[in-house]
């Protein structure tokens, strides 16, 4: 028994190893090829899109918020005028590590609507309150990783097949 699950787990680890066959013809193009192998293999694609890659280095998003409680800042101010509130979120790693509301330190928030949760990742937050005003990233950027541009080729056949390079190379075939 114990043979089997080594071999079934040396299997899994050993799939990467194999060739993938390009969309469309029989040519062989393997995970970490560049860009240029793989066109020469694979001839050019549909569609080439570029995504920039995220910074995921300490950072704080600042933003004003109109509550969405009525009349919040009028019970507050005595006025009627409308008033924002500023929140501010700081990010590591592409995950909210702090939520600061009017420098009231919180574990969640739904004051921009949806809820803003610590551990949440940036694109959730830009969800649900859009893009910040203010972006403060950390100084010490030879220690940050530089984001990764991630290209994308999508092939037209039967079936159609897209791949994905991660800072030129090929990471996956979808």
């Amino acid at each position: 028994m114990k043979k089997i699950i080594t071999v079934l787990a040396l299997l899994g680890l050993s799939t990467s190893a194999y060739p993938i066959f390009c969309p469309g013809n029989f040519n062989q193009i393997n995970l970490g090829d560049t860009t240029e192998t793989v066109k020469k293999q694979c001839g050019n694609p549909a569609v080439e899109k570029k995504i920039e890659g995220e910074d995921t280095g300490p950072q704080e998003w600042n933003f004003y918020v109109r509550p969405q409680m009525k009349r919040y800042t009028e019970t507050r101010t005595n006025s009627g005028q409308e008033a924002s509130v500023k929140m501010s979120i700081a990010l590591n790693q592409g995950k909210v590590i702090n939520i600061t509301v009017n420098g009231m330190s919180l574990a969640t928030t739904t004051i921009c609507g949806p809820p803003v949760t610590i551990g949440a990742t940036s694109a959730s937050v830009k969800s649900a309150c859009g893009n910040p005003v203010f972006i403060n990233k950390s100084n010490n950027q030879d220690s940050a990783e530089k984001p990764k541009e991630t290209i994308e080729y999508q092939y037209n056949g039967t079936p159609p097949a897209t791949l994905v390079f991660v800072g030129g190379l090929l990471m996956e075939r979808r």
